[in-house]
């Protein structure tokens, strides 16, 4: 297939790097903080500030990587393909049918995951150590979506730079 704006597909391989930047780096804070999750509420009381910064840069990078997957890498697939979905929940039926997601639920998940702790950071340790341990148990999900945006790609002859297979 071959597309006759192929600003579209600069756009889009400029975004692919982005987000494959921002997941290389979430994977790193899986690495590094594998040792410290699932994270209890004491633990998270008494985090020491190198603790805490691994925990920010793990949020920060998983909020990220949900967002550029969903604003852009999502919408922008859809312009390569002529097609316009009206709502989010269009995007996500449209994303399910090209077999990127298992479901529009499974995405929907992940945006709350990511709400939890970013628009409302929780006051109480006992819930931002609920919701970080479900954001570490959801990171994985990213870097799969991620890997079958790339296949789906390939599939119709776009090639993406670097390999997000090595992250999961």
């Amino acid at each position: 297939m071959s597309y006759a704006n192929s600003k579209y597909v600069v756009l889009y391989q400029k975004n692919w790097s982005e987000a494959l930047r921002t997941a290389k780096r979430l994977h790193s804070s899986l690495q590094r903080l594998s040792n410290d999750f699932p994270i209890s509420s004491e633990k998270l009381a008494s985090a020491d500030e190198d603790l805490q910064d691994k925990i920010d840069a793990f949020r920060v990078r998983f909020a990220d990587l949900q967002d550029c997957i969903g604003h852009k890498l999502f919408r922008n697939l859809l312009k390569l393909e002529d097609e316009t979905p009206i709502s989010m929940v269009d995007v996500l039926n449209m994303m399910e049918k090209r077999s990127v997601l298992s479901s529009p639920q499974q995405w929907k998940l992940l945006r709350e995951v990511r709400n939890a702790f970013s628009h409302d950071y929780p006051e109480s340790e006992h819930e931002r150590s609920e919701a970080l341990n479900l954001a570490w148990q959801h990171a994985d999900q990213l870097l799969l979506i991620l890997s079958n945006l790339k296949r789906y790609l390939q599939t119709i002859d776009i090639e993406l730079d670097g390999d997000i297979d090595a992250f999961i």
